[in-house]
């Protein structure tokens, strides 16, 4: 005899296995580190891939109105952010105006719908679609600046050590827990961090631009932004439930989390390369 509706509605939705969420976000920075030894091109097109994985995943994460529209400028939106870097030899200065325009372009959005509901919520996730997918690319930016392909191979192998390592902790010993309701917990988050910096200096090594304590300084700061984007998929994910409201939600809940903290250590990266390499 099957449980009613009412109650598997008010169930905790099933999280994706903790394993597979480290495995898998490490495996992405591993083929991004593969693609960037190619050249700022393949990494381009792998970034662009993620990308669009990233503004599709969200935009069934929140349950967005109106989501085939607000795809459509996010993507032109991304499409237009990596051709500006691409085009200005690694400037970031051009992404300001593609928000802008993208904006302008979500305006239109809401005025040509039809059914118009949820105006405000449907322009807010549209944006937010944007600005998470434009904020990528500044990683092929560093890859195009002197110096900037070892500094991203090293952004990249340190965020795959910190995702891979930090679940493993969560999986062994996961209290106690960051917050009510994930399923990561502080030892995970040490472990983390340190294997991502201790990878970045590994991969470093003792000469190059970002040997050293550059290298660390590093891998500590791009392993803290894949960590903080993890928790916040983790926490996003504790207020889903098994019932048929959420299921799209639910079935976003694997690609979000595998994307979303590679993506999210790629401004990040930019930044605190852009320095050591200064």
């Amino acid at each position: 005899m099957t449980a009613p509706a009412t109650l598997r509605s008010s169930e905790p939705a099933q999280r994706p296995p903790v394993l597979t969420q480290g495995l898998g976000g490490a495996v992405i920075c591993g083929v991004l580190a593969l693609l960037s030894q190619a050249g700022h091109w393949p990494l381009a097109a792998g970034v662009l891939l993620l990308q669009l994985l990233l503004v599709l995943g969200f935009l069934a994460l929140v349950d967005a109105p109106a989501s085939g529209g607000a795809f459509l400028v996010a993507a032109l939106a991304t499409l237009a952010a990596d051709g500006v870097v691409l085009a200005a030899d690694g400037r970031v200065s051009g992404l300001a105006g593609v928000v802008g325009l993208a904006f302008v372009g979500a305006l239109l959005h809401q005025l040509v719908r039809r059914k118009r509901t949820r105006v405000t919520e449907s322009l807010a996730d549209t944006l937010v679609a944007v600005v998470l997918a434009v904020a990528v690319v500044p990683v092929v930016a560093l890859r195009m600046s002197g110096g900037g392909e070892e500094a991203v191979r090293v952004c990249l192998v340190a965020g795959a050590a910190a995702l891979l390592a930090g679940r493993i902790g969560d999986r062994v010993l996961p209290r106690p827990a960051l917050a009510l309701g994930a399923t990561r917990g502080w030892p995970g988050l040490l472990l983390g961090l340190g294997a991502g910096a201790a990878a970045a200096v590994a991969v470093a090594g003792d000469t190059g631009a970002v040997a050293g304590t550059r290298g660390a300084l590093l891998g500590l700061a791009v392993a803290a932004s894949a960590a903080a984007a993890d928790l916040a998929v983790d926490l996003g994910a504790a207020e889903l439930t098994a019932g048929r409201r959420d299921a799209r939600r639910v079935s976003a809940l694997r690609p979000v989390g595998l994307v979303l903290p590679v993506a999210a250590l790629a401004p990040v990266a930019f930044v605190a390369g852009r320095l050591v390499l200064s």
